[in-house]
């Protein structure tokens, strides 16, 4: 009997949204076969393993972030507006569109870390791209000129972009854990204090 084909990308997208809200332990196959509409003789044939569509929707998603933040400030030329959109556009994507208890599915990256990080090589290899890939458009978004024409450091832009990604990451964890909207308000505006 032959195997049903299908496109891998579409299935791939399913898998995401899957492991996104459940995590990777948290998936059993019948779930993630499920999801992606796949047997179980495709899905191996195709992929191999859970982890292997695990790793493989990590890479899908660090490259949709970059592409959707960088879209987002592709038009900008104030740091702090660059910077503002990137947050919220990091927020955004972290809302659930599933309910749930707290509203918030948090970062892929996030999630990732803490149920696998510390755990997997493979995965923190994977993560460090994912960081990589938020703290270059912070650095970006810094790099612009400032209202009065004054530019930063090279060091000062790799320190504010990381504590930027370390901000965003911790709000989207205390997020995820129930935080108010006004309380998640407050500490975007309080991040946006160090970009002048």
């Amino acid at each position: 009997m032959r195997s049903k084909e299908f496109d891998p990308d579409g299935v791939l997208q399913e898998a995401l949204k899957t492991f996104w809200q459940q995590g990777f332990e948290g998936t059993n196959m019948p779930e993630l076969l499920g999801s992606m509409g796949v047997g179980r003789a495709s899905f191996y044939n195709a992929f191999g393993s859970k982890r292997e569509v695990f790793l493989q929707i990590l890479d899908l998603y660090f490259e949709t972030v970059r592409a959707h933040l960088e879209g987002l400030i592709s038009d900008v030329s104030d740091p702090r507006a660059a910077a503002a959109l990137l947050i919220d556009g990091i927020l955004a994507v972290a809302k659930s569109p599933e309910a749930n208890a707290t509203g918030w599915r948090g970062c892929l990256i996030g999630n990732t870390a803490l149920e696998l990080g510390a755990n997997d090589e493979e995965i923190v290899a994977r993560l460090k791209i994912g960081v990589e890939i938020l703290r270059a458009s912070f650095r970006k978004a810094i790099s612009l000129p400032s209202s009065a024409g004054v530019r930063r450091s090279k060091r000062e832009i790799d320190q504010l972009a990381l504590q930027l990604v370390a901000n965003v990451q911790g709000l989207l964890v205390l997020a995820k854990s129930g935080l108010s909207d006004a309380d998640i308000k407050s500490a975007r505006s309080a991040m946006l204090t160090v970009i002048s």
